[in-house]
């Protein structure tokens, strides 16, 4: 009944209770758990040591593959809050690798530069062909990693796990050396993919042009010699990249996803080696251990796959704006707007903080729990301008840790006008 009201005797007072009162109540109790378990970090200077000594207690050293995610790829504040993590974890011996959600063999250039600091970093990113990388914040996540590299005699290393791209896997196929005639369509192959970018990255080859692309690749690796790992790598990532672009799931948006996500679960993996330590930087969606509203989540089969080994922390904000392609705009711009959400939201409640930046376990938070009715949704800002940033999900489910900064800005696209 639309104004049912339930009437209790407490204390020998007679209090009415209403639908609206309920919710209030059952929120005001999910905020005071939040506030007892959220550690405060110093939003004035988020990557100083205060900050990096917080996280490091917290953290711990048992995990095998840690995820750092993000509600999208354009903010600011995102990566300097990756740059704190990393100077947290990287304290830690065992940490080797630091894995992206960018192409395999593309983020392989990223290591000369760690290794030499010689060359264009900015020509490198561009490589990737994902505007997200391409801001001033990950060079400035680049070169902390090389930084702390200097200091620890230790070069850690980066690596793609993603296979979006074939351009460069199809380059270090070609330097390995082969006859004339597979030389000669492997160049084509490189040809056909230039004019057929937009293609490649909308991931909707027609059928015709797909199938050219096959037989010429086809004819290609029948000539490719094995000759060292950066060529098996680079012909793992290119079959992938095919089996991704098949024209038959062009329509199927989530078995599109699903495809993605296990391959890039599977070459997380070929990473990991006994007694090391890896640290993944990808959207929260792809890192969280339950299944998301789109598909089965990396994080889901590394989580199966790994058990306690896998572990995982989203990032989260209420307020602010985030920088992407804005259609109207017919340009990259850095004041889309993060949309308020309402009490059904889990960052509704995460705003009531007075607390500008902060961390919490979401164990602890959920122990402490019982008998209280959580949100039920929270944001995901997909690639690209979002006309609906929330979506079903529990954050205290999907992650370890949640760090969360209430107000976000757009991050320096090296494309802003």
């Amino acid at each position: 009944m639309k104004f049912l009201t339930w009437f209790c005797i407490l204390n020998s007072s007679l209090f009415w209770f209403s639908p609206v009162n309920w919710a209030a109540a059952q929120s005001a109790r999910w905020v005071r758990q939040l506030e007892a378990n959220a550690v405060a970090l110093d939003s004035a200077n988020l990557t100083g040591e205060a900050n990096v000594s917080a996280i490091r207690q917290r953290i711990g050293h048992n995990y095998q593959v840690l995820g750092i995610g993000e509600q999208s790829h354009g903010t600011s504040e995102f990566f300097t809050a990756r740059i704190l993590l990393i100077k947290a974890l990287a304290s830690d011996p065992s940490l080797k690798k630091i894995g992206l959600e960018a192409p395999m063999a593309e983020v392989d250039g990223l290591n000369d530069y760690i290794r030499t600091g010689a060359g264009d970093l900015k020509s490198v990113l561009r490589s990737f062909r994902l505007y997200g990388y391409e801001c001033q914040e990950f060079v400035e996540l680049v070169e902390e990693v090389r930084r702390i590299g200097n200091v620890d005699k230790r070069k850690l290393q980066f690596f793609g796990f993603d296979m979006q791209s074939p351009f460069q896997s199809l380059r270090n196929i070609a330097d390995s050396g082969m006859p004339s005639d597979a030389a000669d369509s492997l160049k084509k192959l490189l040809h056909d993919y230039e004019l057929l970018s937009n293609d490649i990255y909308n991931h909707s080859f027609n059928e015709g042009d797909f199938a050219e692309l096959t037989a010429l690749s086809n004819h290609v690796m029948g000539k490719v010699q094995l000759k060292n790992e950066q060529v098996k790598k680079s012909i793992r990532s290119y079959r992938q990249f095919l089996l991704l672009n098949n024209p038959k799931h062009a329509h199927a948006r989530d078995v599109q996803s699903e495809i993605r996500d296990s391959l890039m679960a599977e070459n997380v993996l070929a990473e990991v080696k006994p007694g090391e330590k890896i640290i993944l930087l990808a959207h929260n969606a792809h890192l969280q251990k339950t299944p998301n509203i789109f598909s089965k989540s990396v994080g889901y089969y590394l989580s199966r796959k790994l058990q306690t080994g896998y572990q995982c922390i989203g990032m989260t904000t209420s307020a602010g704006f985030y920088t992407t392609f804005t259609p109207a705009a017919g340009r990259i711009t850095s004041t889309n707007p993060v949309v308020a959400g309402d009490s059904t939201a889990f960052e509704y409640h995460f705003a009531k903080l007075n607390k500008p930046v902060y961390w919490f376990k979401t164990s602890e938070l959920k122990a402490g729990s019982q008998n209280i009715q959580f949100p039920h949704r929270y944001r995901l800002l997909v690639y690209g301008l979002a006309d609906n940033q929330f979506f079903e999900g529990n954050v205290l489910n999907d992650f370890d840790y949640v760090l969360h900064i209430r107000q976000t800005t757009g991050n320096h696209s090296f494309y802003l006008k």
